[in-house]
């Protein structure tokens, strides 16, 4: 089966998981909006030093972008955390605009298994997101954004790993003589 037939396939499988009252209780999951290029996430770590997206390229990334004061944020980690601990499957969380002190001091109140980053001065959710918190977003391993959830996702959720499944089943690309 073509990549682009699994596409249709899982697209067709998740809309359909979405018609059930069941299904209500999932996050809304949509793919990416179409004609919207994958903006560029350059972010910093905790440390102080500069993130880029693209230094996971060849891995299936699930971008969270959450902060401390929100309630679904913290209602979600536990299902982020599980995806973390995937093969192929890389989760960042980037926090919105709060101060290092104050993301220090949950992380180590809420110990999480992936990376954490902050975004400072809230550009990169602006780019990213609806204006929405809690957002993920599934990053192929082209670097392509794929999916957006938008809300909090539930511990029964099936429709996002059903889409990283996905992406996961998909060849991965081979690097250019050009790529770094």
């Amino acid at each position: 089966m073509s990549s682009r037939t699994a596409a249709r396939l899982l697209f067709a499988v998740l809309l359909g998981a979405g018609a059930g009252a069941a299904a209500a209780k999932d996050a809304q999951l949509r793919p990416w909006p179409a004609g919207q290029p994958t903006p560029a996430l350059q972010v910093t770590g905790l440390d102080g030093k500069a993130w880029n997206l693209a230094a996971l390229r060849g891995k299936v990334v699930v971008v969270n972008f959450w902060a401390a004061w929100c309630g679904p944020c913290v209602d979600e980690l536990p299902v982020l955390g599980a995806l973390a601990g995937r093969d192929g499957v890389e989760v960042v969380g980037v926090n919105y605009k709060e101060p290092l002190t104050s993301i220090q001091k949950f992380t180590a109140a809420h110990p999480l298994p992936y990376v954490v980053l902050r975004d400072r001065t809230g550009d990169a959710f602006k780019r990213w997101t609806p204006g929405v918190m809690p957002t993920t977003i599934v990053v192929d391993r082209r670097g392509r954004a794929r999916w957006r959830t938008v809300g909090e996702i539930p511990p029964d959720d099936t429709r996002l790993r059903a889409a990283i499944d996905a992406l996961l089943a998909e060849p991965v690309p081979q690097r250019s003589h050009n790529q770094k």
